[in-house]
């Protein structure tokens, strides 16, 4: 995993961590406004993902795009240091001299 995806609460999940492979079409959809698809079951549980989670579609270097599923603990847990810096910024600027 990347640094920057490390920093973000990201959990890469590739192909292969899928047992047995998924593969799937779908179809382009409106959606409102918008244009979507909508993942089947067996892709959603191979992803480990429910309504309500996030994923973060990436491009890598090869061009491929990887749908990649936001780990919430690591986001909440980002948050709250966050926050704790926030709150005891000039605590952290002494102890840094």
């Amino acid at each position: 995993m990347t640094d920057q995806k490390r920093e973000r609460g990201v959990r890469e999940t590739g192909a292969s961590q899928l047992s047995p492979p998924v593969s799937a079409s779908m179809k382009v959809r409106r959606v409102g406004n918008s244009l979507g698809v909508i993942l089947p079951r067996d892709l959603l549980a191979a992803l480990g993902v429910e309504e309500g989670d996030t994923v973060d579609v990436v491009q890598s270097e090869d061009g491929r795009i990887e749908l990649t599923v936001v780990d919430r603990e690591a986001d909440d847990l980002m948050a709250m240091a966050e926050e704790v810096m926030a709150e005891n910024r000039a605590v952290l600027r002494a102890l840094a001299k």
